[in-house]
C-alpha cells in the first residue's frame, strides 16, 4: 500500500525530497519532517527504505487498520467485477447490459459518496489545525459529520 504512494522513482527507497513532497502538509516544519525521516531511517542516509516507512505507519494504524484492509479487499473485488464485465458485457442481453450499467453507476455513486465524506473529514481536520493555535482551548466550528 504505502510503497506506491511515496516512491516517486519506484526504486524502493525515498529521498528526503520525495518524503517531504508527499508529507509536507503544513503541520510539521521542514526540520521536523527531516527529524522524522531520519528517525525512521535509523541509518541517517538520504535513502529511506519504503519497507521501513511502511513499518513505521503500521505501528500507528489504530482504527485505520480495518479501514485500509477493507479498502484493499474492496479494490480487489471491484477489479474482479470490472474484469468479468469486460469479458461478458458485449455478449449479454439488452437487459443484462442494462443491469450491468446500473451496477456500475451504483458502485461509482457509493464510492463517490465515501470519497466526499473523507474529503469533508480531511478539510475539517485541516481547518482545525490551521485555526486552533497550539495549546488553545478554542474549538473551531464543527462541520457536518461531526468533524
Amino acid at each position: 500500500l504505502f510503497h506506491s504512494l511515496f516512491d516517486i522513482l519506484y526504486d524502493g527507497k525515498l529521498s528526503f525530497e520525495e518524503f517531504k513532497a508527499y508529507f509536507a502538509d503544513g503541520i510539521l516544519t521542514t526540520d521536523e519532517l527531516r527529524e522524522l525521516f531520519y528517525s525512521i531511517d535509523g541509518r541517517q542516509t538520504n535513502n529511506l527504505d519504503t519497507d521501513k516507512l511502511s513499518d513505521y505507519f503500521s505501528q500507528h494504524l489504530g482504527e485505520y487498520l480495518d479501514v485500509l484492509s477493507a479498502l484493499e479487499k474492496l479494490n480487489v473485488a471491484v477489479l474482479k467485477a470490472m474484469d468479468k464485465t469486460k469479458e461478458e458485457y458485449q455478449g449479454s442481453s439488452v437487459l443484462g447490459q442494462f443491469v450491468t450499467r446500473f451496477m456500475l453507476r451504483e458502485t461509482s455513486s457509493q464510492l463517490l459518496s465515501l470519497q466526499m465524506s473523507l474529503q469533508c473529514a480531511m478539510e475539517a481536520v485541516e481547518v482545525q489545525s490551521s485555526t486552533t493555535p497550539s495549546g488553545s482551548s478554542e474549538k473551531p466550528e464543527e462541520t457536518k459529520n461531526g468533524f
